[in-house]
């Protein structure tokens, strides 16, 4: 397979994945509040790094110290997740055995800066379907 061939393929399967996980989040009960975290959560990235942004969502999104599918932080958390553990083939097995915090604090900086840029990737598609998928702002 050539390489252009291959990143098609890995576009399509996270623009996919993507569009699943904005269906998920516009049947979630506070749909409004998950497109608002899609779209902050890649600037909390850029401003703090994968790792800090990742347990502020799991701090915000857990219950007991799991990821809450019913809150939007957490469902944001297990969906990146789930992409990490079908996608990164450094990660995969790890996300097997531990939490995807567990994971990045152990990553050495080179698998943590591409899990970083794959992030951001998915989080760009989830973000348009968002959009596309869920009316108007969150109401506070």
């Amino acid at each position: 397979m050539s390489n252009g061939t291959q990143r098609t393929t890995l576009e399509q399967g996270r623009a996919a994945f993507a569009y699943k996980c904005a269906e998920g989040g516009a049947k979630f009960n506070k749909n409004k509040e998950y497109k608002s975290y899609v779209k902050k959560m890649p600037m909390l990235i850029k401003t703090n790094g994968l790792g800090a942004a990742i347990a502020f969502a799991l701090a915000k999104g857990s219950k007991d110290g799991k990821p809450d599918a019913n809150n939007a932080w957490g469902l944001l958390y297990t969906q990146i997740e789930d992409w990490l553990k079908q996608d990164s083939k450094e990660l995969s097995q790890k996300l097997k055995e531990k939490s995807l915090a567990e994971v990045l604090i152990q990553t050495d900086s080179s698998v943590y800066r591409a899990v970083t840029v794959e992030v951001l990737a998915l989080l760009a598609w989830t973000k348009r379907f968002a959009e596309a998928l869920i009316d108007g702002e969150p109401q506070d």
